[in-house]
């Protein structure tokens, strides 16, 4: 089963679903220097189609009646309906039921993710840190294709940082805080270059073998 990671990121960022931003818009975010090119999320590699506020209103609303009653855990589906936009966006087959298993998949590998964090690495973050993140980076700029969805939420673009998005934005804080004890710990033994991409590999390996 492939997971929204590599970042899910990365991920989420920018996971499931994206943060809202494409590649002309993504450059103009005020995001940690530390972090390359990989996102939390897949999907953040990817230029989405341009989308109305009314077409993203119809992907929703398909969402909530076919797919949202048959969840009941509700980060589960906040992921499952990220994922079911995205295909919508690009006009892909949905199959409810793999959907449900890869939104489940997904919310326990992101759970995995941050204790993982917190018990190897000792690493906890605020909520007071993951705000002043946020109103640092997405909060700053603004672009148009997450004002379009935050519309189509019916929510302000600072509930879809703060709240929507939020699980995105917390594991952005960790991982700033992780990379120079991912680093630490493998630079002795790894034959590549530990760049950001190789050190999330190395860490979402040690969070596959948790699981």
């Amino acid at each position: 089963m492939k997971r929204i990671t590599g970042l899910t990121l990365f991920i989420l960022i920018i996971v499931g679903m994206f943060v809202l931003i494409d590649r002309s818009d993504s450059k103009k975010m005020k995001m940690s220097e530390q972090i390359e090119n990989k996102m939390f999320t897949q999907t953040e590699t990817k230029v989405y189609p341009e989308s109305t506020v009314e077409e993203l209103k119809e992907m929703l609303a398909a969402f909530q009646n076919d797919v949202a009653p048959r969840i009941n855990n509700d980060f589960e589906r906040k992921l499952a309906e990220r994922m079911y936009v995205e295909m919508k966006m690009f006009d892909e087959t949905i199959d409810v039921k793999q959907l449900l298993i890869r939104a489940k998949d997904q919310a326990d590998f992101e759970r995995a993710w941050l204790d993982h964090a917190k018990s190897d690495y000792g690493i906890v973050v605020t909520g007071d840190e993951v705000d002043e993140w946020i109103e640092k980076g997405p909060d700053a700029t603004v672009v148009e294709s997450q004002r379009r969805y935050a519309e189509a939420k019916e929510m302000s673009v600072y509930e879809l940082n703060h709240d929507y998005y939020r699980d995105q934005y917390v594991k952005w804080v960790v991982w700033e805080d992780l990379i120079p004890l991912v680093t630490e710990r493998y630079e002795a033994s790894s034959e590549q270059v530990l760049d950001n991409n190789r050190l999330i590999e190395l860490y979402e390996q040690e969070v596959e073998n948790t699981l």
